[in-house]
């Protein structure tokens, strides 16, 4: 059973209270009753092993078992701005993102971005992909939820001040420094952004404006992948890498 995240004020003197959709969820969905064991966390904090000894209408009530803290952060903490596409491709990167380790995800509006939600429905997709984050992350026992900001103009974004220093843009124009050999060729940072484009790429003169705030151009190689592809497969690279991954 994967790991369910809590707040911390639904503890109290060894006992958990459940409630809300995830006190419907346990019930409803996974059967949940008195007797049976489940896993619980904070995200960035302890995890716990529950045994439920009460449910009622709305809610679930548990004793702790044991409690076992955060491990670690094995490789880098990473962020990914990454172009908004097509909706079912859109959470299947977000999906992929997480369980892959991102800590942030910036969506991005691009210049070849296709798919631009209105402005009164950027709320509903940010609570939306939050959501599916924090699923993702229940599912493959992260010990923490990744933050989904809310949409952002790339050059925006670009100008922003605090990026990590260590910061990619993957570009598929033919020349550049593969990203696997920019891994080797650099000690492990304690974070990394990378920045993947739309279905059309980037436009040259977002790159070029992307290198003028400090983002290094790398490539993936020949083949020109789908935009979610490339955000696994970048992912999945760096991690093998620098963090927890094979």
């Amino acid at each position: 059973m994967p790991v369910f995240f809590i707040e911390r004020d639904a503890i109290r003197d060894g006992t958990v209270s459940i409630t809300g959709p995830l006190a419907r969820h346990l019930k409803g969905s996974l059967r949940v009753r008195p007797g049976e064991t489940v896993w619980l966390g904070e995200s960035g904090g302890p995890r716990y092993q529950v045994r439920i000894t009460a449910a009622s209408r709305d809610r679930l009530t548990g004793e702790i078992l044991s409690e076992a803290a955060p491990p670690v952060r094995p490789g880098p903490r990473l962020t990914l701005g990454f172009a908004v596409i097509n909706r079912d491709h859109m959470e299947w990167a977000i999906q992929k993102a997480t369980e892959l380790g991102v800590a942030r995800l910036v969506p991005l509006l691009t210049a070849r971005t296709v798919v631009r939600p209105a402005a009164g429905r950027a709320n509903h997709l940010r609570t939306r992909w939050q959501r599916i984050a924090l699923e993702a992350a229940q599912q493959s026992m992260r010990w923490d939820v990744p933050t989904v900001m809310g949409l952002v103009s790339f050059d925006a974004w670009c100008a922003e001040p605090d990026h990590d220093a260590c910061r990619w843009l993957l570009w598929e124009a033919p020349g550049r420094t593969l990203l696997r050999d920019r891994l080797l060729g650099q000690a492990r940072p304690g974070s990394v952004t990378l920045v993947i484009g739309p279905e059309g790429g980037f436009d040259a003169s977002e790159v070029d404006l992307a290198e003028r705030h400090g983002f290094d151009v790398v490539s993936l190689g020949d083949r020109i992948l789908r935009a979610e592809s490339a955000v696994l497969a970048t992912l999945a690279i760096v991690q093998y890498e620098w963090g927890e991954l094979g």
